[in-house]
């Protein structure tokens, strides 16, 4: 078959897989209020989007999406070891918010299980170690508060250096002055996604996160995210609102953990993240995966 005919035949076959993508993704959102959004890792080509506006301008706080950022943080700078445990209290306070964890109490957590529980008595306690500096510069590090280049269009995120110890304490949990859109998201965790799949072997003080990234999807907070047949990493979040009493949702990880091609961003509107966005994000995972097939 001539070279020309069969490179047509391949742009038609992945344009078809796309059609079919997109077509899914729509269905599996239902007309819900927010956004959600397939990237092709290796590439960074956009695979399919629903509410693609929503996804370049919403700004919204990144709550517990942000912790693996944190936990970086803490291990290039060497302020926490892997194995250095915490018994969380349940009860945690950081001024008037109340960051009381509401995963299982499992005894002593360390880097990878606290990052699977979402634990934010571990992040708060922990988290104080960076100095407004330095989650300043994990911040900016991953990609936010700068225009990803997927949209013509977009907003871009913000975080207000750290005036107090309180401030701090917020910010390493993802609660605290900050925004981000859902495609800076998106961006963060194909950057985590590259890592994977770059130093995973060599940079050991990083496999914490990542380890717990795909932990947090087989027993932690984001378990609704798994789906049989291929293993996921990712991170719920459940950030509160400036609009009202309640919360945003976000899902974000990529797809095969161990050798990303994938990665995917659902954020809901008065969403609880846990509950609602990493099952949706479950849904579009299985939606790619039969669609190579």
């Amino acid at each position: 078959m001539p070279a020309l005919r069969l490179t047509a035949i391949l742009i038609l076959a992945v344009n078809s897989q796309a059609s079919d993508l997109a077509a899914e993704l729509s269905s599996i959102m239902s007309g819900r209020s927010g956004t959600a959004v397939v990237l092709e890792v290796g590439s960074g080509h956009l695979v399919a989007s629903y509410r693609p506006d929503v996804a370049a301008r919403r700004l919204a706080r990144p709550g517990s999406t942000f912790k693996p950022f944190t936990l970086l943080a803490l291990l290039r700078a060497q302020k926490l070891a892997p194995t250095e445990s915490l018994v969380c209290s349940r009860t945690r306070h950081v001024g008037a918010h109340d960051l009381s964890c509401s995963h299982p109490q499992v005894g002593p957590l360390q880097a990878v299980s606290a990052l699977a529980y979402s634990c934010n008595d571990f992040f708060v306690t922990f988290g104080s170690r960076l100095s407004a500096e330095e989650l300043e510069a994990a911040f900016h590090g991953a990609g936010f508060a700068s225009p990803t280049g997927l949209a013509a269009q977009e907003a871009v995120g913000f975080l207000r250096l750290a005036p107090t110890d309180e401030e701090r304490q917020l910010q390493a949990v993802g609660e605290g002055d900050m925004k981000v859109t859902p495609l800076e998201m998106l961006s963060a965790y194909r950057g985590l996604a590259l890592r994977r799949t770059a130093v995973y072997a060599s940079a050991a003080a990083e496999r914490p996160v990542f380890e717990g990234l795909e932990a947090a999807t087989t027993y932690g907070m984001a378990r609704l995210a798994s789906m049989p047949g291929m293993k996921v990493a990712g991170k719920t979040g459940t950030p509160r609102s400036d609009q009202g009493a309640w919360t945003n949702g976000w899902f974000a990880g990529y797809a095969p953990a161990d050798r990303p091609a994938i990665a995917v961003i659902v954020f809901l509107e008065r969403g609880t993240g846990p509950a609602d966005a990493a099952p949706l994000a479950s849904e579009i995972f299985q939606a790619w995966y039969k669609s190579r097939r």
